[in-house]
């Protein structure tokens, strides 16, 4: 393709793949930069909500992903105290709201891969692997990236505009002095896989919270390489052991006998441990550099909002990106996209996922009671519980971003 003639994108994890699928069904021509060979199959991002299913029905991928993961309506709260179900709620209840009234659970490799495959029969679709974004400039035309190859040598690419999907230690943030405020969770976060099938047991769904002041967990499940049934569950490691105690067998399996009511040892197949942040970026654009994802904004997992809200950032952003590049606005109808975006990502991602964690954790016993009452009153309540719904689902949050002008 021409220089200059194309989007950039750094980074080509679901953010980064399925805002390059979206701009190059326009027609725009769009160059992806990873540092992978391949799509990572590690245990990563694995929810995908009814909001993101309905954006995603747009570029031909939500048939393919239904076909590929579990639908999950139901969650819910337990109490490990008591070994209560505090409160389920019921995606159902949005049935007149949106055609996906679940939750679709498929780890996050496979709907890279689905997005990739619709992509890559695509004109104007490039994606370059192995490939390392290391400096950005830009100037009134365009902008300018130097990319590290594998043998070590940098090549030079030229594009209108850069978006940088390149997570959470963004070098297109870092690189135009984008301040990323926020704070990081003290404590680890482990999640650990195994084939025990836990919705076979006590009541539990395939997405569960279990409350604890001490040790609390998450559990879901997903499809699994084989589709033969994989339990992931969330611990986060409250202590200050080393990484290495924390992702041996004998700290996993004690976790499990201490948080489930089963007998360990399980088969593990997969651990995974990583720190935990909370921060928005102070803008998600800065002249012919965008910011999506990760890079724009990271949470805490409990609720499955931070790769849905992603989406949602490159979505929003590529259907601008088309009407700028068509002719049919000037950019600085992509100042919208920052005011959309960044608001409505500390009002809802932020401060739900901040509230879910205070929730599973709580140790006061007066206030870790009023949470449950609170939960189970908003269950009981059809307006409380749909509104509710609407806002973890990120519906509320889609709605009032595209309110903004």
């Amino acid at each position: 393709m021409p220089d200059n003639e194309c989007i950039l994108i750094s980074g080509a994890g679901p953010v980064g793949m399925i805002t390059g699928l979206y701009l190059a069904r326009q027609g725009i021509p769009v160059k992806l930069f990873d540092t992978l060979a391949d799509i990572p199959a590690d245990h990563r991002a694995a929810t995908l909500q009814p909001s993101t299913l309905q954006m995603l029905d747009e570029i031909g991928m939500t048939s393919v992903l239904l076909t590929r993961g579990i639908k999950s309506p139901i969650f819910q709260y337990r109490d490990r105290l008591s070994n209560e179900i505090v409160a389920e709620f019921d995606l159902g209840v949005l049935k007149g709201e949106t055609p996906y009234p679940f939750v679709l659970q498929i780890e996050q490799h496979k709907t890279v891969g689905i997005a990739y495959d619709i992509a890559r029969k695509l004109d104007g679709f490039d994606i370059q692997r192995e490939r390392e974004v290391v400096s950005i400039s830009q100037d009134g035309d365009g902008v300018e990236i130097s990319v590290r190859l594998p043998d070590g040598t940098e090549e030079q690419h030229r594009g209108r505009y850069l978006i940088g999907c390149d997570g959470g230690r963004s070098i297109t943030r870092k690189s135009q002095g984008i301040d990323f405020p926020g704070f990081t969770w003290k404590e680890r976060f482990i999640i650990v896989a195994n084939h025990f099938d836990f919705a076979a047991a006590d009541g539990y769904r395939f997405r569960n919270y279990v409350a604890h002041p001490a040790q609390w967990c998450a559990l879901m499940k997903v499809p699994g390489e084989e589709d033969e049934g994989v339990w992931r569950c969330l611990f986060p490691a409250m202590t200050d052991e080393s990484d290495e105690t924390v992702m041996s067998d004998e700290w996993i399996q004690a976790r499990y006998e201490e948080c489930l009511p089963y007998d360990p040892p399980y088969e593990i197949l997969h651990r995974n441990l990583y720190s935990v942040h909370q921060r928005v970026a102070e803008r998600f654009r800065l002249g012919r550099v965008m910011l999506a994802g990760d890079a724009a904004h990271v949470n805490n997992p409990i609720g499955g909002m931070g790769m849905n809200s992603g989406i949602h950032d490159g979505i929003n952003l590529a259907e601008k990106l088309g009407r700028v590049w068509r002719g049919e606005a000037d950019d600085t109808l992509l100042d919208r996209y920052d005011r959309q975006r960044r608001p409505t990502a500390k009002r809802y991602v932020q401060a739900e996922t901040i509230r879910n964690k205070q929730t599973l954790e709580e140790a006061d016993l007066k206030a870790r009671q009023e949470r449950f009452d609170e939960l189970r009153a908003t269950v009981e309540d059809p307006q409380k519980h749909s509104e509710y719904l609407r806002r973890v689902s990120l519906i509320a949050m889609v709605e009032e971003a595209n309110s903004i002008e």
